[in-house]
């Protein structure tokens, strides 16, 4: 069974296809599975790193990789790991690139992408705006200044008040992409949590 949603994006709609069942035979859920299932996460994660040593069948190996990136993306793990997850999901993806594990894995390793730069953005837009925040600080300090020095600079004042001007629309245009970029990651986070929650609550 597929289900589909689609996802607001600043270049277009990112169709995202939630696959929540497995095809073929059912797979007898090992020890690892169990402890997952019931969110003992450290001690399936040690289960299916010995089941990915042993290398024993290749469907407890996807199903291995795939548990174990999600337990590496809860941000509330012990072993929360990003770079983990994302080399234990992509190796699902070479190994067994048409499984239904690897369509998932494909899929959280895009959120998870986009999440990153929408977070880089997000920094980069506040480290923007403290920047322009302070100069306007320095410019008004010193537009105040200049004013109670004499009155004879009313020409010097008038073109610090367009400088003035010209950064507090600078920085309401930044604020203003601050809070789209904001909304965005949101939605991409509570997008990760979905689908990470569906496989969490889904015991296999």
């Amino acid at each position: 069974m597929e289900s589909m949603r689609r996802i607001g994006h600043p270049r277009g709609w990112l169709a995202v296809v939630v696959v929540t069942a497995l095809s073929g035979c059912a797979l007898i859920p090992s020890d690892a599975d169990r402890l997952f299932a019931e969110r003992d996460f450290e001690a399936a994660r040690d289960a299916y790193l010995e089941t990915l040593e042993r290398q024993d069948d290749g469907r407890r190996v996807e199903r291995a990789l795939y548990h174990l990136g999600l337990m590496y993306l809860q941000p509330d793990s012990s072993f929360h790991d990003p770079v983990a997850a994302r080399s234990v999901l992509t190796r699902l993806t070479y190994i067994r690139p048409r499984s239904n594990y690897a369509a998932k894995a494909t899929m959280l390793l895009a959120l998870q992408e986009e999440a990153s730069l929408l977070a880089n953005r997000l920094a980069n837009q506040q480290d923007r705006t403290r920047l322009a925040e302070q100069e306007l600080a320095s410019v008004r300090r010193h537009a105040t200044e200049t004013e109670a020095k004499s009155q004879d600079t009313a020409k010097k004042v008038g073109q610090l008040g367009s400088r003035i001007g010209r950064l507090e629309g600078q920085i309401s245009k930044l604020r203003d992409e601050l809070k789209v970029t904001e909304a965005e990651l949101i939605e991409r986070e509570q997008e990760l949590a979905r689908l990470k929650s569906i496989d969490l609550d889904d015991p296999p």
